[in-house]
């Protein structure tokens, strides 16, 4: 056991190979090699990943088998920070695992995207020539109703830089006053024109975010505090481009969705690859409603949504 331990030291906290120990303590390269397998099936030593882009390949098996995704990438978040700096750890991470995934799928032709912190991230993260997609379409509008910018703009340009393709956006609210003003809207030809761009896509990439004070559908001016509010009593779990669920993946508010400007739930569900990206706290429910939605099945969270995804589901 003395050897066993003096021997990982040596190795993991030295830094000698395998052949220098050996060469000091009088042993062959086999028996040190055989020692400091040992030490880690006895958890003498452990070795821990930490970094915020490290995988848990456990838990993406175990999301990928329990709900029939197409696949998911998972994260180890540190829990080294609290509040907004703990989500702003877990959006970064995120998004490094979502564009790794995308990177790795190479989706073509047409992707629609979403808006958001999130996404932003995701955007950030993309490496030249990740896809060779033609062209980057607007999910839903994201014309700011206030001086908070929502960066759709930003976005769309990211992802098309990033691809070499062209870019479509959709120059209208997120959500509007009456279904009436939608449906006009919905006739305009430039919006549209990128609705029906947004329709065709094979591919798209959304955030998935909740009802909270610092909501980007609040802060844009799009919902109300009170309208926040009533979509948290009718169990409103979050949105998935704009479109808010309950817990069994209905739509919570149908008058509000009728609102909304964008693409419905129905024709996101038809899309060969739905890449939702959850990251920070509370963005469980949200999740795993869109799991039960059919809104995504493609999955890039941190672990503790993960954790209660599977927990819940």
């Amino acid at each position: 056991m003395r050897l066993m331990v003096r021997i990982a030291q040596m190795y993991y906290r030295l830094h000698l190979s395998q052949e220098q120990i050996g060469e000091r303590l009088g042993l062959s390269r086999f028996r040190v090699g055989r020692l400091l397998d040992r030490a880690l099936e006895e958890e003498i030593v452990r070795i821990e990943i930490v970094h915020p882009a490290a995988r848990l390949v456990d838990l993406e098996d175990a999301l990928v088998g329990r709900f029939g995704l197409e696949a998911a990438a998972v994260v180890d978040v540190p829990a080294t920070a609290a509040g907004a700096d703990a989500d702003d750890l877990a959006r970064d991470a995120v998004a490094v695992a979502a564009a790794e995934l995308l990177a790795k799928r190479r989706p073509t032709g047409t992707i629609a995207v979403s808006w958001g912190r999130t996404m932003l991230a995701v955007a950030r993260r993309l490496e030249p020539g990740w896809t060779e997609a033609t062209e980057i379409v607007q999910l839903n509008g994201a014309s700011s109703r206030s001086a908070q910018p929502t960066r759709a703009n930003e976005i769309l340009e990211r992802f098309a830089a990033t691809s070499g393709a062209e870019f479509l956006l959709l120059n209208a609210p997120a959500i509007v006053g009456t279904p009436q003003l939608r449906a006009a809207l919905m006739h305009d030809p430039a919006i549209r024109e990128t609705i029906d761009a947004a329709r065709s896509a094979p591919t798209a990439v959304f955030g998935l975010g909740i009802p909270a004070a610092d909501s980007p559908h609040l802060e844009s001016g799009f919902v109300s505090e009170d309208e926040q509010a009533h979509l948290r009593s009718l169990g409103a779990a979050g949105d998935v481009i704009g479109r808010f669920l309950r817990a069994d993946g209905s739509v919570a508010w149908p008058e509000l969705d009728a609102r909304t400007i964008g693409l419905s739930l129905a024709d996101l569900k038809a899309k060969h690859l739905r890449l939702g990206v959850a990251a920070g706290t509370g963005r469980g429910p949200i999740a795993l409603a869109s799991i039960r939605a059919g809104a995504l099945n493609a999955l890039a969270c941190d672990d503790a949504t993960a954790d209660w995804v599977l927990a819940h589901g």
